[in-house]
């Protein structure tokens, strides 16, 4: 009786075998990593429409709230810290050097400070809250550190406070608590830029447009500078970076 032999690969068919593999992998890996980017964005401009709704029915049902929204231009008739961002809903950027190395950053503004163009405009950060878990930095002339961490809600400014807490009601969240096991609720699930700077997006902004006052922006934002940095504007008139 004869005995079966078992014919295995050859070395040529495995590498042929292996050569087909690296290629179907060469054509589905970037194919699987857009679509996991493209969810992201997704789920980004979701919670970004979350948080609007809530910053707006506040404004709407709650004259307290909107006093305090509105607080530095109806009563102080100031700017105060500003950033200057484009109409497609991205923030105009400037440089800065840190042991001979220049890094890219969102462009603040003060009062005396003209626009570089006059199709641009000027946001406030009102509200914010940090949507990705991040290391902290303690140095604040590193423009790589982000030296405030923000678990939940918080207010730029102690004017906006009341505004801050009654739209956490709304959004059934915490004001103003530094703890890590109150924060992250709203997730920041997309945190890749392409504007050239280094540090990655952490951080809804909630912001007023000089504008047009009436629309609330929410933003996403690096941290840098104000403990703010806006980078691009999530909703509503998602900037081109989400499409």
């Amino acid at each position: 009786m004869k005995k079966k032999t078992m014919k295995g690969f050859t070395l040529i068919e495995l590498i042929i075998a292996i050569a087909i593999i690296g290629v179907l992998l060469m054509i589905l890996v970037p194919s699987i990593s857009a679509y996991v980017n493209l969810a992201k964005k997704k789920a980004n401009i979701a919670n970004g429409k979350t948080l609007y709704m809530a910053a707006m029915s506040t404004l709407t049902g709650d004259e307290e709230a909107r006093n305090s929204f509105y607080y530095h231009k109806e009563k102080t008739k100031s700017i105060g810290t500003t950033f200057e961002v484009r109409q497609n809903g991205t923030c105009v950027n400037t440089t800065t050097k840190y042991n001979d190395t220049e890094y890219t950053y969102s462009n603040k503004l003060s009062s005396k400070d003209k626009l570089s163009s006059s199709e641009n405009y000027r946001i406030t950060v009102v509200a914010r809250v940090d949507g990705a878990d991040h290391e902290t930095g303690s140095d604040w002339n590193n423009p790589t550190h982000i030296t405030k961490t923000y678990n939940t809600w918080s207010w730029s400014d102690d004017k906006y406070k009341t505004f801050v807490e009654k739209m956490c009601i709304e959004l059934d969240m915490k004001a103003n608590v530094q703890k890590r096991s109150e924060g992250y609720k709203v997730k920041m699930p997309y945190n890749i830029r392409k504007d050239g700077g280094q540090m990655p997006i952490i951080r809804w902004l909630i912001v007023y447009n000089w504008d047009n006052p009436e629309q609330v922006e929410i933003w996403a934002g690096d941290g840098y500078k104000a403990a703010n940095g806006p980078v691009y504007r999530v909703y509503p008139n998602t900037a081109p970076e989400y499409a």
